[in-house]
Formats: structure tokens, C-alpha cells, sequence
């Protein structure tokens, strides 16, 4: 993965930036996609949210169990206060909430999935939401992720995704880091 690019990849230091660009630009809800086991990504969209003032709601059982683990590890880090309960999220201003989701591969059962098909308990997806996808297309899934940006697209959200702004960079080295 990523043998045939050339030069370097970008920096996690830009991704946290970028992700602050956006939710500085956010008028409603911030919903960000990226996988359950990327704690440095987590930790930096709980930072954004917190930055702009942005309580957090987490979507998807293994992303549960992942920031439960890390937190108990130390690996993350925040303050409870700004963590809500999906159930609470309609008692939320849209433009002070932030949902951290798993998956933004097109899976059938993924929560962005179920978001977007309006099968979520606690999510719908509201005109104005921005949907970051922190993620890459893992190599098949293309359809799939094309198929559910159009769905986001066509419910009014804004869809935001690494080949239009680089909110993702991936663990795997380009030439001149793998020589």
C-alpha cells in the first residue's frame, strides 16, 4: 500500500489542522467517520471538538470500546464533561455537537451506513451537517463509499473526504519513507 506513490506522506500535525479548519467553519453538526482503532485520530477530533466548545457523542460499539480501552490506558486523553450520550443528542445545539462515528468504508451495517439510510436510533442525517471521512478507501470499497457519499449528498450534507481536503493520512509509508 502506497509502494507506487512518490515522495513523503503528510504530517498527523496537518490532519489535526485541517480538522480544526473545518469545524471553525462548521454551522451545524460535525459528524466524522474514521476507523474505531485510530486512537491518535480520535484524540485529535475529541481536541477540535473541545477547541470549539463541541460536546461528543460516539457512535458504533467497537469505537466505544476503543476510546473506553485508551482511556484507561492514558493513550486518551479529555475532559467527561464534554462526552454525551446518544440518546441526549436532540437536547444539543447542532452547531455545538460533534458524533464520532466507526466506518466510512460503505459497510452495510456501519453505523455512517445506517446513519445515512435513516435506520439509526439516535442519528438522522439534518441539512447542514458536515460529514468528514478520515479515512481511505480501503482497496473494492470505492463503489460502496462513492454510494454512500452520494446518499450524504443527497440528505443535505456536506461531505468532506481526503481526495478534496486531506483529512486522512495513511500509516503506510510512500517511496521515499519506505527506502
Amino acid at each position: 500500500t502506497n509502494a507506487e506513490k512518490p515522495g513523503y506522506a503528510i504530517s498527523e500535525k496537518i490532519i489535526g489542522k485541517n480538522l480544526e479548519e473545518l469545524f471553525a467553519q462548521a454551522k451545524g453538526r460535525v459528524i466524522v467517520a474514521t476507523f474505531s482503532t485510530l486512537i491518535s485520530r480520535i484524540q485529535q477530533i475529541i481536541n477540535a471538538s473541545i477547541k470549539f466548545n463541541r460536546k461528543i457523542a460516539v457512535s458504533g460499539l467497537s469505537l466505544e470500546k476503543t476510546i473506553e480501552t485508551a482511556v484507561r490506558l492514558g493513550y486518551i486523553d479529555f475532559p467527561s464533561q464534554y462526552f454525551v450520550p446518544l440518546k441526549d443528542l436532540e437536547s444539543q445545539p447542532d452547531n455545538r455537537l460533534t458524533i464520532i462515528t466507526t466506518e466510512s468504508q460503505g459497510e452495510e451495517e456501519s453505523s455512517l451506513t445506517r446513519i445515512s439510510k435513516g435506520e439509526h436510533k439516535h442519528i438522522k442525517i439534518k441539512k447542514g451537517d458536515l460529514v468528514i471521512l478520515s479515512s481511505s478507501p480501503i482497496p473494492g470499497n470505492e463503489r460502496s463509499i462513492q454510494n454512500l457519499m452520494n446518499t450524504l449528498f443527497r440528505l443535505g450534507a456536506k461531505v468532506v473526504y481526503n481526495k478534496i481536503f486531506d483529512v486522512h493520512v495513511s500509516g503506510h509509508g510512500y517511496q521515499e519513507e519506505l527506502k
